[in-house]
């Protein structure tokens, strides 16, 4: 540690030897004093780990709607107006977008007490009811798969605990948990073949479908148990060792309508399946207090730094604020809030002088289908009108699964769009940046290639024109503004902690989340300074069918 570190400061003092001389190729400018700045401010006096322990442990989970997501938001106001950031506040939606309730799990207490006694780890899915104080029941195992074989089922669940399915098969973890791109990865990944184009919209309160019929089995086999008198559902995945993966209802289902559904480790659920298959009758008791929100505060965190020639045009960074609440939601997504917080704090501290206004975005609800991004991009920069509905009869219009839809009328733009720079999101946990999606924007791969060469030595090497979906810079390429999320390196974010009981502070890689802060720094300081905007893709063009597509 103390030999890198000494190292770091000896080509710290190199570069600034060479008085911020302006290198770079091709027109960008790279002012290296001031990349020295971001990078001394960020390595050497780094408190991207101090945010993280604030937004985990102390205001973690952070669920959409939740008590806890309002506190730490107002906590991230706070100490973004210390660090000297304007015009910082939590910007209401102008629509709820479905969150008509808020929710948070107050208690969980859930055991056999029969044939022996032993505790059951698990988290109680979001926005379902509680317990109402503590029941008892038997457990069963539940496993029709279609309305035919729920008759087996009928008069049996009154007063019993259910059980999803049989006891999964968790296979072994032959390959170790924790990766990191190789260069062999990360070639391919550059010179992979460029997808059709395409312009990311999630609709609001969902990631897309596949097309098709929807499939009704699911609410029709909820309503069932429901209407039988069980006393709540247990699900769990094969995945095992402990880590399992919750979820949510929909925020605006009616609490009334549905039963308390908890998500359990499989080693516990293989353990009472697999004594109800040999005839043990097993009891379970739980105590869940779980509280209803009604119309909880919605809303945005922004601040900004304000720039000088330019300060009317916006850079911007951002990521989600949200998280799922079976931990505190560290890699998914405090890594990408704090780094992108500490961004802020380095640009601000360092000193350097930005053209353009740069501005954080912090979004709740994008587990949910993007929504605070979407909503933002919605109330500043453009609408994407909704499909008409379909002629009586036809099939409902497919999705673009999770890269979304693109508009089915012409984009309502609003003045601001004409002013944005260009958008860049952290949302692939707490691994090294290694690279930017293109998202398909061609003319920005030879300023971003110009731009990683300061931190190439950090591993910042790859532009792939492979897109990659299921986050926030979708609700700006939506609209036809610049929008771009990091490559990351995995480490455990899928093996281990995406959605997971797992996600914690723990799991944070120090040394990565403070490179990450630096390169989004160092990113957005480039970006704000540059005499043009970021280039732009050409704008989506509806079509008969009503998915966006891109102008030639």
């Amino acid at each position: 540690m103390i030999r890198r570190r000494f190292y770091l400061l000896g080509a710290i003092a190199l570069v600034a030897a060479l008085g911020g001389l302006q290198l770079g190729a091709a027109g960008e400018k790279i002012n290296y004093d001031d990349i020295n700045k971001i990078k001394a401010e960020g390595m050497q006096r780094s408190q991207v780990m101090d945010t993280m322990s604030y937004l985990t442990d102390v205001y973690g989970p952070r669920l959409t709607g939740s008590p806890n997501i309002e506190k730490a938001g107002q906590w991230a106001v706070s100490r973004m107006k210390e660090w000297g950031l304007t015009n910082v506040s939590m910007e209401p939606w102008a629509n709820r977008r479905g969150f008509d309730r808020g929710w948070s799990n107050d208690k969980f207490y859930v055991a056999a007490v029969a044939p022996q006694s032993f505790p059951i780890v698990g988290t109680p899915t979001a926005w379902t009811p509680g317990t109402n104080g503590l029941v008892r029941g038997e457990a069963v195992v539940f496993t029709a798969s279609n309305e035919e074989e729920l008759a087996a089922y009928k008069g049996t669940l009154k007063g019993k605990w259910v059980l999803m399915g049989a006891a999964p098969d968790v296979a072994a973890w032959w390959t170790a948990p924790a990766h990191r791109y190789t260069a062999e990865e990360l070639d391919a990944m550059e010179l992979a073949t460029p997808p059709a184009p395409e312009f990311g919209l999630t609709p609001p309160g969902g990631r897309g479908g596949r097309g098709g019929q929807p499939n009704t089995f699911p609410q029709v086999r909820s309503d069932f148990i429901k209407a039988e008198g069980a006393l709540g559902v247990f699900s769990t995945a094969p995945r095992g060792h402990g880590v399992y993966t919750i979820g949510g209802a929909r925020a605006n289902t009616d609490p009334a309508t549905i039963l308390p559904q908890i998500t359990i480790t499989a080693e516990h659920y293989g353990r009472i399946a697999r004594m109800i298959a040999r005839n043990v009758p097993v009891t379970i008791e739980a105590d869940i207090k779980n509280t209803y929100y009604d119309n909880p505060p919605m809303f945005n965190v922004v601040g900004e730094i304000a720039g000088t020639d330019k300060a009317d045009e916006i850079v911007m960074l951002g990521g989600h604020f949200d998280s799922w609440h079976a931990a505190t939601g560290a890699t998914d997504n405090g890594a990408g809030a704090g780094a992108m917080m500490e961004a802020m704090r380095i640009l601000k501290a360092s000193g350097v002088k930005l053209r353009r206004t740069v501005r954080i975005g912090l979004w709740p609800g994008e587990e949910q289908g993007l929504n605070g991004s979407a909503e933002y991009v919605a109330m500043h920069y453009g609408v994407c009108p909704p499909p008409p509905p379909p002629p009586p009869g036809a099939a409902p219009a497919a999705g673009r699964g999770g890269g979304g839809r693109g508009c089915a009328a012409a984009l309502q733009l609003k003045p601001e769009h004409a002013k944005f720079a260009g958008y860049f999101n952290i949302d692939n946990g707490t691994g090294a940046l290694r690279g930017v999606y293109l998202q398909q924007n061609d003319a920005a791969a030879p300023i971003f290639r110009e731009w990683m060469e300061p931190f190439r030595s950090m591993g910042m090497t790859t532009l792939t024109v492979r897109n990659t979906g299921g986050t926030d810079h979708l609700s700006f390429d939506a609209v036809g503004l610049p929008g771009w999320q990091f490559i990351q390196d995995p480490v455990e974010y899928d093996t281990m902690t995406h959605h997971t009981n797992l996600d914690s502070y723990e799991r944070l890689q120090p040394n990565d989340m403070m490179k990450n802060s630096v390169i989004a720094a160092s990113f957005a300081y480039l970006a704000a300074n540059r005499d043009d905007k970021m280039p732009r893709k050409p704008m989506p063009v509806p079509d008969a069918g009503g998915r966006g597509r891109g102008g030639q």
